[in-house]
């Protein structure tokens, strides 16, 4: 995992127990092991990383939740769209290859398992930090990874240079699945949990 020495070591800290917390959760949902591997808690630059998710641009169905409250945070969880196939697949309980088109049934699985996981990671850091956290109803999009992640920081885009960004990527067993999941600290997170003290 990267790290910044710039950002706040309880906020690294409950990340990285957030992200464990939210495997044991989709392990239980999807009956199978998933590890879902905290890449890095940093500052990053808005340029490089926006290039960066489009140098590998694919489709892909994305679930946005805002998790508000006392330290409000953004949150995307997005999945290559033949990959929410085999997630739908392993959500349903049914034989893995069976879904084999877009449908209902896979934006269900996309937005329940955002829902889940956004929820497992806002109940971690309420308790860590002691603050009242609740996630909105998730809005599901199609569209390319690109376009997706652009969505997510258009807003502080536009104020910023940097962001404090918690990126996590997906491992499920016998599969090679391509997940994501984007944590992002909005106005008010600063105040609350300290995160940019050093910068």
């Amino acid at each position: 995992m990267e790290s910044n020495e710039n950002v706040n070591r309880a906020v690294q800290l409950v990340a990285e127990h957030s992200i464990e917390k939210s495997s044991e959760v989709l392990t239980k949902m999807l009956n199978t092991t998933a590890k879902i591997e905290l890449k890095n808690v940093n500052f990053v630059d808005i340029t490089e990383i926006t290039a960066s998710v489009n140098q590998s641009d694919f489709e892909a169905i994305g679930s946005f939740i805002l998790l508000s409250g006392d330290a409000p945070f953004k949150f995307l969880f997005y999945v290559q769209l033949e990959d929410a196939f085999i997630l739908t697949d392993l959500f349903i309980g049914q034989k893995v290859g069976t879904t084999k088109a877009y449908d209902e049934y896979v934006s269900s699985t996309v937005q329940e398992i955002g829902n889940i996981l956004s929820s497992a990671i806002s109940n971690v850091f309420a308790s860590d930090f002691q603050i009242k956290m609740l996630p909105e109803p998730p809005s599901v999009i199609r569209d390319f990874s690109g376009t997706l992640f652009s969505e997510l920081i258009m807003d502080m885009a536009l104020q910023e240079d940097k962001i404090l960004l918690i990126e996590s990527l997906f491992e499920i067993v016998e599969t090679e699945l391509n997940c994501h999941m984007y944590l992002l600290p909005i106005d008010g997170s600063e105040r609350i949990l300290g995160f940019g003290a050093g910068i």
